[in-house]
């Protein structure tokens, strides 16, 4: 751990300390002389020595540690006590808001019930003039800035579980697959990736799951080339991968047939077909578990169309809530992790350059799991600002 610096108040305090405990002992042993009187100067100019030497110690450990990294100071804290533009906290000496302007991520590590609602993402949501997209458990937000972010822009909210009270928007992520695109191959795998995903303490075996996202993958692929416009939803997919065996190898077989997708398809289903029984059904059953959420009439309806598009914030003002109750969290927790997959990989690729990039308000982030593709990254992506419970949910 770096060591803490010396306070240079408290090394003259030190030293004067020294000098005058030094001078008086030396007087009643010695009385004054030339080298008695001498000597607690030298001791004295030795303590500061000392300390400065210390102070360039821990400096350059700092540095070799953690970079530019360290704890803000008083001059931080009077920089972010300036209007700007995301409010982060309130100074607990001078009392003043506390106002982040910068373009790094965000992190709040805050207990559950803590106020991080009320103190900091409600405030944001009424008062800031760019485009949000907000994590919302409850839907309290929702409810309580729902009439406010609508005089800034458009507002959806995407809630299959009436947890908010505003009117229900869609997000189909099959729509912007383009059977024509050269990124048709990436976009696929990207979407499976987001699908399977195990929960802390229910990981499943890493062979399993890489090969369920390849048998996912080309079911995507299979459904966005071939099916008609009203079948390319993620509901079909999932009606591929649950049909009975016979059914299944007749899909397999088909998928052999195809041509689509540079071939990828037909490269899918050879992939399948070539393991023994037993991993190809351990596959098969990996893939079906991590899209059993799939059978939720709710999100079947969330997810049959599009009503906006992620990289349409970047365009207009705009608010996206993402609404999904604690008490259903777990188990659909893939939903909200394709969802904020999909937002961020469409910003990245959106050539358009807002004045604020688009905020992320990422409440409860530790459940949406690793998110693979330059998620933190800058340039054209958003800003994250995350809130988690403790490190160890973030593992």
């Amino acid at each position: 751990m770096p060591r803490r610096r010396i306070s240079p108040l408290f090394a003259v305090f030190v030293a004067f300390v020294v000098l005058m405990a030094s001078n008086a002992w030396l007087k009643g042993i010695f009385g004054y002389g030339e080298i008695a009187t001498d000597i607690p100067f030298l001791l004295a100019g030795a303590v500061l020595f000392l300390a400065w030497r210390f102070n360039r110690r821990a400096a350059n450990q700092r540095n070799d540690l953690l970079g530019s990294a360290r704890f803000g100071d008083r001059a931080d804290v009077r920089k972010l006590e300036a209007n700007g533009d995301l409010l982060i906290g309130r100074s607990a000496k001078s009392g003043k808001l506390l106002h982040y302007d910068g373009a790094a991520h965000l992190l709040t590590m805050a207990p559950t019930r803590s106020g991080k609602g009320v103190g900091t993402i409600i405030p944001n949501l009424l008062l800031l003039d760019r485009s949000v997209i907000c994590i919302d458990p409850k839907g309290e937000n929702a409810r309580v800035t729902a009439r406010a972010r609508a005089a800034k822009g458009k507002v959806w909210c995407l809630d299959p579980f009436g947890v908010s009270g505003q009117p229900h928007a869609r997000y189909n992520p099959l729509d912007r697959l383009d059977p024509a695109s050269l990124d048709l191959a990436e976009d696929a795998n990207t979407l499976a990736d987001a699908l399977v995903h195990d929960a802390p303490g229910q990981s499943g075996e890493a062979h399993w799951n890489e090969e369920a996202k390849a048998l996912i993958a080309g079911l995507i692929l299979h459904t966005v080339v071939h099916e008609p416009a009203d079948r390319r939803v993620l509901a079909t997919v999932r009606d591929k991968l649950t049909l009975a065996p016979a059914g299944f190898a007749a899909l397999l077989a088909d998928m052999q047939d195809s041509a689509g997708a540079g071939g990828l398809i037909a490269r899918a289903a050879n992939r399948q077909l070539g393991k023994s029984d037993r991993e190809a059904a351990g596959v098969l059953s990996s893939a079906q578990r991590h899209t059993h959420f799939l059978d939720s009439p709710r999100i079947v309806a969330s997810t049959a169309a599009s009503d906006f598009t992620f990289a349409g914030l970047k365009d207009t003002t705009a608010t996206v809530f993402l609404c999904l109750p604690p008490d259903r969290l777990d188990t659909y927790a893939r939903w909200l992790r394709l969802l904020v997959s999909q937002a961020v990989t469409d910003m990245a690729r959106s050539t358009a350059r807002p004045a604020r990039p688009v905020l992320f308000l990422l409440d409860e982030f530790a459940a949406l799991g690793r998110l693979e593709g330059g998620v933190c990254g800058r340039g054209r992506n958003p800003t994250l600002r995350i809130w988690a419970s403790d490190i160890p949910r973030l593992d």
